[in-house]
């Protein structure tokens, strides 16, 4: 599991889900509790309009040390065209802080990735 390391006393953290090339499809991204099999937010999205597909964490920080993101994510590809590369990604004023990605190979009518992120603080 990738980990995203932030400073707790800096900005707030955004999370963000990424379809590359852009196909239909649609997500879920999970922030876990730290140690529990409870979902503390979650946002739903999709790949088809162009809405935003980023998130503020709530603050303080320091909340997020130990809980993790997850991103669960549907794509429909094609045949005959590439795959496509689902990316979730934390980031923290302007720098990224940690990323994971997967990929839907072609002529997959409803491929699916399974991301994760761990939140530690410095």
């Amino acid at each position: 599991m990738k980990t995203a390391t932030y400073d707790a006393s800096g900005g707030p953290l955004v999370v963000s889900v990424t379809c590359s090339p852009r196909r239909d499809g649609s997500y879920s991204i999970l922030l876990w509790k730290a140690g529990e099999n409870k979902v503390v937010k979650r946002w739903d999205g999709n790949f088809v309009n162009t809405d935003d597909d980023s998130y503020q964490l709530s603050k303080p920080n320091s909340a997020h040390n130990g809980r993790h993101l997850e991103c669960i994510a549907t794509v429909s590809v094609p045949p005959g065209v590439g795959p496509a590369t689902i990316t979730l990604t934390v980031s923290q004023d302007g720098a990224d802080l940690a990323a994971d990605s997967g990929s839907v190979p072609p002529d997959s009518p409803g491929g699916m990735v399974d991301l994760f992120i761990a939140l530690n603080k410095a």
